[in-house]
């Protein structure tokens, strides 16, 4: 099936978790990002079509560490049959134009 996305997303392949901006509180595990979107699975019962603020924090506990936010709109949400896990899309809705170009970079310096 030909890929339908206007941005290509890439796999992650370490863990990058995604906490809630307010509360502080980790929401789940980054699956795969783009500049324009992003998936990710958690065991939170997230609601569809519901805008979250989202920090995501790539290499967590590193002395390199370094974190993005976002707004972000749930677009689907598909429990893992046998499992407490779900799969969730996002559209981002709000980015700044430096975490923008962040994502873009560590897009390109991640291998599939």
């Amino acid at each position: 099936m030909p890929e339908k996305r206007s941005h290509p997303r890439k796999i992650c392949n370490s863990r990058i978790d995604i906490l809630d901006v307010e509360s502080n509180e980790f929401i789940g595990t980054l699956v795969n990002i783009s500049t324009s979107g992003f998936m990710m699975i958690t065991e939170k019962a997230l609601p569809e079509n519901y805008v979250f603020q989202f920090q995501i924090v790539f290499a967590p506990g590193s002395t390199e560490s370094h974190s993005i936010q976002l707004g972000a709109e749930s677009l689907w949400v598909q429990e893992m049959e046998g499992s407490d896990q779900r799969w969730i899309g996002f559209h981002v809705i709000d980015i700044s134009d430096r975490d923008k170009a962040t994502i873009s970079s560590l897009i390109g310096d991640w291998r599939v």
